[in-house]
């Protein structure tokens, strides 16, 4: 073979890489939704390239025929993905969570400020992987936190401090946590090591491992006191109760591994998200037994990541995934 005589710079494959432009719009992969009760939109998303790998969130109010078009405009620029947060009781302050670990607190200038800057408050980096879920605790003053890591972290958001750590809770990814209805100190975790366990605020172990499953658990929520329902990755939806632990049902087959549960308690339904592009709403009743009252198969083009219950209209239901769209659902029982 013949040697080629072509000198090329050192530098040449640096530089047109730093000075390319094509190739770099990103795609929106919605991740989660979540509702204030004024009416307001808190979505996350991860925005994944070859070049980046940044997220960013967008807060919003829709339209009084609730069209749910996200606006273009970025509130909130992220130098990570973000896999979950929350509204800090007034619409107009958050609680992110980051895959670099980080946890950071955003506010927004005030409320008839034209331009709706939102600015960092707090950051803090105690997670050694990605955080990946938040639920309040006490809506003024603590929230948990779980990762990648196995790790539980309470944090006072007051200084944003972790002012409780449950090190290595979990052997593997915790993917979920439920705090108990009237508590503000109990809650339960659901993760990827196969276990749901119980926890006490006022204790630093769990109190209680309430199921091995037979497969890693992505979501947990209360249905009420004592009773859990949960999603695994073989696609079942189950529920547990705490009074009789390692002893589950099994309510439903789904046709892929169950990534998000969402209740509506005063109508006793849930909506449920897989990995595809299937919304499936059902009844909730005694025994507990599911009974199935929608199911959707073609709003959405990519996977579905979330769903969340309107707060004013009972039977409005919004999803949202990796298309980059919410939809709209009318959900009536039969």
């Amino acid at each position: 073979m013949d040697n080629s005589n072509k000198i090329i710079p050192p530098h040449l494959n640096a530089e047109v890489y730093r000075t390319d432009t094509t190739g770099t719009s990103t795609q929106a992969n919605l991740d989660y939704l979540r509702i204030h009760s004024d009416g307001s939109f808190l979505v996350g998303c991860s925005e994944l390239t070859g070049r980046y790998w940044d997220g960013s969130v967008k807060i919003y109010t829709p339209n009084v025929n609730k069209k749910c078009n996200i606006p273009t405009k970025k509130d909130i620029c992220l130098t990570s993905g973000t896999s979950d947060g929350c509204f800090i009781e007034s619409s107009r302050k958050v609680f992110l969570c980051e895959d670099s670990g980080a946890v950071s607190i955003w506010s927004s200038s005030a409320e008839n400020d034209a331009w709706k800057i939102w600015t960092e408050e707090l950051s803090v980096a105690e997670h050694d992987d990605a955080a990946l879920v938040v639920e309040s605790l006490h809506p003024s003053s603590e929230y948990v936190t779980g990762g990648a890591d196995g790790n539980i972290k309470v944090w006072d958001i007051t200084d944003l401090l972790c002012v409780k750590h449950y090190g290595d809770a979990h052997s593997k990814a915790i993917y979920s946590i439920a705090v108990r209805p009237t508590s503000n100190s109990t809650f339960a975790t659901g993760s990827l090591d196969y276990y749901i366990s119980l926890w006490n605020d006022n204790t630093n172990n769990s109190a209680l491992d309430i199921l091995k499953n037979d497969c890693g658990v992505r979501c947990v929520k209360w249905i009420n006191e004592n009773q859990l329902i949960y999603g695994d990755e073989a696609g079942v939806v189950g529920v547990v109760d705490v009074r009789n632990p390692n002893k589950s049902e099994k309510l439903a087959q789904l046709p892929a591994a169950v990534h998000k549960l969402t209740l509506q308690s005063e109508l006793n339904r849930v909506a449920v998200c897989c990995d595809n592009k299937i919304v499936s709403v059902f009844s909730i009743s005694e025994g507990p037994k599911l009974s199935s009252v929608y199911e959707n198969r073609t709003l959405h083009t990519k996977f579905v990541r979330d769903a969340a219950w309107d707060v004013s209209e009972r039977n409005l239901l919004y999803t949202l995934g990796w298309d980059g769209e919410i939809k709209t659902h009318l959900v009536t029982n039969a």
